[in-house]
């Protein structure tokens, strides 16, 4: 009796298939994904710097980094909010102060949402607002729109 295995010619050949085959499968997926043309679901970009980075309504939110400083920032926004006309639009306000010793010149603009979050009104112009030092100065835009304006968001950057 020979004790000696005895070998199978097909078996390297099989699973060589095998191997290639799974390899094809799976190239084969992930380029009719990257491959696929028309209409995919969204998805939300993480970013660890700014986990919570996203559009909160009825705020005002500094974008420009160099009115941003880590001890306490240039600016500080200290009260903002919004109130129907007498023509039914909504005037937004903002009080911003300069917390330094020098004159800052800034840029406000507000985008109009209705009460479900979607954009109703395309952003307003920027508009620049001076701030002297150590001081406060107020901001206020309109919408144009009536009834379908719900929330509003104003950006600030540096005055350009």
């Amino acid at each position: 009796m020979n004790n000696k295995r005895t070998r199978r010619p097909y078996s390297r050949a099989v699973l060589l298939a095998a191997a290639v085959t799974t390899t094809a499968v799976l190239a084969g997926c992930q380029n009719d994904k990257m491959n696929y043309e028309g209409p995919q679901p969204s998805e939300r970009v993480r970013n660890d710097r700014a986990p919570y980075a996203r559009v909160n309504l009825d705020t005002v939110v500094i974008i420009d980094k160099a009115l941003q400083t880590q001890d306490s920032g240039k600016l500080a926004v200290e009260r903002s909010s919004a109130r129907r006309t007498p023509t039914g639009t909504l005037e937004v306000f903002a009080v911003i102060r300069n917390r330094t010793d020098f004159v800052q010149q800034i840029e406000l603009r507000t985008q109009f949402f209705d009460a479900n979050g979607a954009p109703v009104e395309g952003p307003t112009t920027w508009k620049r607002l001076i701030l002297n030092a150590q001081s406060v100065n107020s901001y206020t835009e309109l919408s144009i729109n009536t009834s379908a304006i719900a929330h509003y968001y104003v950006e600030v950057r540096e005055g350009r």
